[in-house]
C-alpha cells in the first residue's frame, strides 16, 4: 500500500513538472511574440549574425559594422552561435527561431535534470525558472541559457566525484563541461578552478592518482583556452575582440552601489527594482509577499529542523554554492578591470541560479514528517508560479482586453 502511494506521488510530481514546463515555454513564446525587438539585444544579433554567416558558408569572418569587409569573430566565444547554426541545420528552421527553440530545449534539459536530482519535488526545483531573472535569460537569445544548464550539470558531476562515484569517467565529463563553459562565455574559464579544487581535495585524501588526473585536466583546459585566445589574437589583433582595458571603470563607491543593486534585484524574485520606475506599487506588493513567504518558510523549518545542518550535509547543495562563489569572484574580478557590462541580471544570473538551487534542493530534501513542512514546500512552489504568471506581458494583455470591452 505504501509503495502504491509513493508511486502515485511520483506520478503527480511528474505531471506537475510537465505542466510547469509547458506553462513556462508558452509564456516565454508569448513574451517573444509580443515584444517589439523579439528579445534581441546587440549581443543577440551578433550571435545570430555569426550563425547565419556559418549557414551562408562564410565561416567565422563576419561583416564589419559599416558593411564593407570582414573581420574574425572574437568579441564573444563561438560556442553559442555554433549551437544555433547546428540546430538550424538539423531542423531547417530559421536562425532566429532556432535560437528560441534551442533555449526551450535547454530549459527542458534543466527540468529533466531536476527530475533526476529529486523526482518527488522536481517541480519545486524547476519552479525557480519562473523568477524574473531567468525568464529574461530564456526569452533573450543569450549564451547564458546554455551556460546555466552547464553549471547545473557541473555541480551534479562535482557532487558525484566528491562522493567518489566513477571518478575518472566523471572527470572526463567535468573536463568537457568546463571547456564548453569557456566556449560559451570567456568568464567560463573560472570553472577551471573546479578540477583544481577537486584535485587538491583528493590529494588531501591521499588519493594521488585521482588528484593527478584532476590537476592535469585543469592544466589541459588552461592550455586549450590559451590556444583559443592566441588564435583570436593572431586573426583579429585582440584576444577577446577589442581592448577591454581601454574604457575606464567606475570609482569604488559607484561599483559597490551597482553591485548591491544588482544583487538586490537577483533576489527580488518577481519584479526588479528600477529607480526610474518609482513609485512602483507592484514591486512593493510583490516584495512584501516575498518577505511574508520567506518568513513563513523559515519559521516553519526552524520549528522542526536545523536547516543549515541539513545544508552542510547536502553535498550537491554545497557544490552549487561553491561554484556560485567561484563565479561571483571571477565576474567581480573581471568587472573591476574592464567596463564591459553593468552588474545586472545577465552577469549575475549564474550566481543567483546556483544559490537558489542549493537552498531549494536542501529544502526539498527535508523529510515530510510534518504537515507544516509539506505545506511550506507547496507555498514556495505557489510563489514561484505567481512569479511566472506575473512575467506575462501585462501591458499587452490589458491593452487587448481594453479593445474587447
Amino acid at each position: 500500500m505504501q509503495k502504491l502511494t509513493n508511486q502515485k506521488s511520483l506520478y503527480k510530481a511528474d505531471l506537475l513538472l510537465l505542466l510547469l514546463y509547458v506553462a513556462t515555454a508558452v509564456i516565454i513564446l508569448f513574451r517573444i511574440s509580443v515584444e517589439g525587438t523579439g528579445y534581441l539585444s546587440p549581443d543577440s544579433k551578433a550571435y545570430l549574425g555569426l550563425a547565419q554567416n556559418l549557414k551562408d558558408g562564410y565561416g567565422f569572418y563576419v561583416l564589419n559594422s559599416d558593411g564593407t569587409g570582414r573581420h574574425y569573430f572574437s568579441t564573444w566565444p563561438v560556442g553559442y552561435p555554433v549551437l544555433i547554426y547546428l540546430f538550424s541545420e538539423l531542423t531547417t528552421i530559421s536562425i532566429y527561431w532556432s535560437s528560441k527553440v534551442l533555449n526551450l530545449l535547454l530549459l527542458a534539459g534543466g527540468f529533466a535534470l531536476f527530475r533526476q536530482l529529486n523526482r518527488q519535488y522536481s517541480y519545486l526545483l524547476a519552479s525557480v525558472y519562473g523568477a524574473y531573472t531567468f525568464m529574461e535569460v530564456y526569452s533573450f537569445t543569450w549564451s547564458e541559457a546554455p551556460f546555466l544548464l552547464c553549471l547545473l550539470l557541473l555541480a551534479h558531476l562535482v557532487y558525484k566525484v566528491w562522493e567518489q562515484q566513477d571518478v575518472y569517467r566523471n572527470t572526463v565529463f567535468i573536463f568537457l563541461l568546463c571547456l564548453t563553459l569557456f566556449l560559451l562565455r570567456y568568464v567560463g574559464a573560472f570553472s577551471f578552478g573546479v578540477p583544481v579544487l577537486l584535485g587538491l581535495y583528493y590529494g588531501y585524501r591521499q588519493n594521488v592518482r585521482a588528484a593527478i588526473v584532476l590537476l592535469v585536466s585543469a592544466v589541459l583546459l588552461t592550455i586549450l583556452a590559451g590556444a583559443y585566445l592566441y588564435t583570436n589574437y593572431a586573426l583579429s589583433g585582440f584576444t577577446t575582440g577589442f581592448d577591454r582595458l581601454e574604457a575606464e571603470t567606475e570609482n569604488a563607491g559607484s561599483f559597490v552601489q551597482m553591485l548591491l543593486r544588482g544583487l538586490l534585484n537577483e533576489f527580488l524574485i518577481i519584479r526588479e527594482y528600477r529607480p526610474a520606475n518609482q513609485p512602483d506599487y507592484l514591486l512593493y506588493v510583490t516584495a512584501a509577499l516575498q518577505l511574508l513567504v520567506l518568513f513563513y518558510i523559515c519559521f516553519t523549518i526552524n520549528r522542526h529542523f536545523n536547516f543549515w545542518q541539513a545544508f552542510k550535509k547536502n553535498k550537491f547543495a554545497v557544490a552549487c554554492a561553491g561554484i556560485a562563489s567561484l563565479y561571483l569572484m571571477a565576474i567581480l574580478a573581471l568587472r573591476t578591470l574592464s567596463h564591459f557590462d553593468d552588474l545586472d541580471y545577465r552577469l549575475l544570473s549564474p550566481f543567483s541560479f546556483l544559490v537558489f538551487i542549493s537552498l531549494i534542493h536542501t529544502f526539498s530534501l527535508l523529510p515530510n514528517t510534518h504537515k507544516e513542512v509539506v505545506r511550506a514546500k507547496y507555498v514556495l512552489f505557489g510563489f514561484f508560479v505567481i512569479s511566472l504568471l506575473l512575467n506575462v506581458p501585462k501591458k499587452f494583455v490589458v491593452s487587448q482586453l481594453q479593445l474587447l470591452f
